[in-house]
């Protein structure tokens, strides 16, 4: 599976078109996952993955919600995000009821990207300095290697039981690498650290 295929290199991207190409008649699948489709795989089989509809949106986002907020303020998140399940998610942790009463607070229209990275970026500024610093590692980090981000933060006196933590607040996946949820929460790491 290949997320954000339109982040591919050209010579990567066509490689995996050669190679899913050529696989067709196996049994294995190659699925690329991107925000608007290519070139790259023009003619393969494509399936578009629309934004929800505004009841599923609204079921999603009071699954996330700390309490209860007024039907208008519902309606207005449900339309800022434009049915896109990772903003439902996202943007409403770590505010407080008060700062959703505004639908966001937003006072201009924010790209969704951007707002998104916000929510990171609040959610990273209640984390304690020793959770900032793992991830300040992580993101600095192109391999993920967690025996060497360990190592690094005991270096750097930071407990070895951060990155379970930062796995619980789920903004890291800890396996045989550490990935970041969300490319933005890389992104949103440098913010409260700099």
């Amino acid at each position: 599976m290949i997320d954000d295929a339109q982040w591919l290199d050209d010579a990567s991207a066509h490689a995996l078109a050669f190679l899913a190409r050529r696989l067709s008649a196996e049994r294995i699948v190659l699925l690329f996952a991107a925000r608007s489709p290519g070139e790259m795989l023009a003619g393969s089989p494509t399936l578009r993955i629309e934004p929800l509809g505004r009841v599923d949106s609204r079921t999603l986002l009071e699954s996330v919600l700390p309490a209860p907020l007024d039907e208008h303020v519902l309606d207005r998140i449900v339309l800022e995000t434009r049915g896109n399940p990772l903003a439902l998610l996202e943007l409403p942790r770590g505010l407080t009821p008060t700062q959703l009463a505004g639908g966001f607070g937003l006072p201009v229209a924010t790209p969704l990207p951007a707002s998104i990275e916000e929510s990171f970026t609040r959610r990273l500024a209640r984390l304690s300095y020793d959770a900032r610093r793992f991830l300040l590692l992580a993101a600095a980090d192109s391999v993920g290697d967690p025996a060497i981000l360990c190592r690094a933060g005991e270096q750097l006196g930071i407990p070895g039981s951060v990155a379970d933590a930062l796995e619980s607040e789920g903004l890291l996946d800890v396996g045989p690498r550490i990935v970041f949820r969300h490319p933005l929460v890389r992104s949103a790491v440098y913010g409260p650290l700099g």
